[in-house]
């Protein structure tokens, strides 16, 4: 009986260390826009192309990187939605700008006293885009050159409200940059914002424009861009989505290296 007992047992076990998962699979899914911002955000609507961009290999890099197991269901959104899809849990995570306001069904990171981590996020330049014609030094501060005239930026953009807090007078009616880029070669705004991780970045969308159009080598700001859960997903996977935070910070240069295939591509 007892030899019986013990063999019973020891099926028990082994039968219960199979139903284990050999690695673990949280789906995640995350959101991004659906325009083309190259060399970040590749393609037009809710396809994603091959090659997606630059920032899409980096956030794919982080999910595996910390622990999720899966790879990423990317979802293309309208910049407008992301927020509120976010919040409302049609997606689990979703590149977000810095906000005077967040939800508290958004999640993001914390620091030590529990005011959000400033460290823990990608960290952008707001360059502005110029015509070549109108021959602006290279000191040309843009705060202030700008202040009373009007600037072309691509709908949605999360930090538009820091801009027109700042004096300076948008114009948002455009989608993309190459749309707000046409409206600057035609002399309806006076320049057009863009947004990158650093300036040299931009050169292959420059290059289009065989040098008519020049970007201001001073920002108008310096942003942060955090990677934010909806909060009761991260409730129910709080290790990996601190992990996630944690990687970005520790691999800092790991979009340098993927610009870096990019160019090589």
């Amino acid at each position: 009986m007892r030899l019986r007992a013990g063999i019973l047992l020891m099926l028990a076990a082994a039968t219960a260390g199979a139903a284990q998962p050999a690695g673990q699979c949280i789906p995640i899914r995350v959101g991004y826009m659906d325009q083309n911002r190259p060399p970040y955000w590749l393609g037009e609507g809710e396809k994603v192309p091959d090659p997606p961009g630059a920032a899409v290999d980096l956030i794919h890099d982080a999910v595996l990187g910390s622990g999720f197991g899966c790879t990423p269901i990317w979802v293309r959104l309208p910049v407008a939605r992301l927020k509120v899809a976010l919040t409302n849990g049609d997606i689990d995570l979703a590149p977000l700008s810095e906000q005077s306001y967040y939800p508290a069904e958004i999640a993001l990171p914390k620091d030590k006293a529990g005011n959000i981590d400033l460290e823990r996020a990608l960290h952008n330049k707001v360059l502005v885009l110029v015509r070549a014609k109108d021959k602006l030094p290279a000191s040309t501060n843009p705060v202030l050159y700008f202040k009373g005239k009007t600037l072309g930026i691509p709908q949605g953009n999360g930090y538009a409200p820091r801009l027109r807090e700042i004096g300076l007078t948008l114009d948002d009616g455009g989608r993309d940059l190459d749309r707000n880029i046409e409206k600057l070669r035609l002399g309806r705004v006076d320049g057009v914002v863009v947004a990158a991780v650093a300036p040299a970045h931009l050169k292959e969308t420059l290059d289009k424009y065989k040098g008519e159009i020049v970007q201001l080598q001073q920002p108008l700001l310096n942003i942060r861009v955090w990677l934010a859960f909806n909060d009761s997903f991260y409730r129910a996977h709080p290790q990996q989505s601190e992990a996630l935070w944690t990687w970005l910070d520790k691999n800092r240069t790991r979009l340098g290296y993927v610009m870096q295939r990019y160019r090589k591509d």
